[in-house]
């Protein structure tokens, strides 16, 4: 089955707008959150608190560059370090009061955003996409080099 015929030409430009499109929107969420900040903060939120070393492999980069960003962000008075209950020698990052203030905000104004851009559509629809989302965010990416 070629490209074509699993319609992936179409897909990846999809893919491309909706990135290009969740970009634009995030970096407008809230003045002082980059699309960076947010992404960073989520996480952080939603695991409860995450190591350095576990947002360098989530997302791939040096860890140099994460560590400017938590710092960025520390210094922002964004996030806050605590020890590692499971390893004393760790710590766990994690939004600051007003860190979760932002971060709650950016949420609302991204809820609202995809709110209505759904508008009409039927719950099973919503979750539909959810779930196909889901599987694709969820296998496995190979290498662009391997390509």
């Amino acid at each position: 089955m070629t490209d074509d015929d699993r319609q992936l030409p179409g897909l990846v430009r999809e893919l491309v707008t909706l990135s290009r499109r969740f970009r634009s929107n995030a970096d407008r969420l809230h003045p002082d959150l980059s699309f960076v900040d947010y992404s960073l903060l989520t996480e952080m939120a939603e695991r409860n608190g995450a190591r350095a070393g576990d947002l360098v492999g989530l997302y791939n980069l040096n860890k140099s560059t994460i560590s400017r960003q938590v710092t960025a962000l520390r210094q922002a008075g964004l996030v806050v370090r605590e020890p590692d209950p499971g390893n004393p020698r760790a710590q766990l990052l994690h939004p600051s009061d007003r860190g979760r203030e932002l971060l709650a905000l950016a949420d609302a104004r991204m809820r609202r955003e995809v709110d209505m851009r759904t508008e009409g559509w039927s719950p099973d629809e919503v979750r539909a996409l959810r779930t196909l989302l889901a599987r694709y965010n969820g296998a496995a990416s190979a290498a662009v080099e391997d390509v």
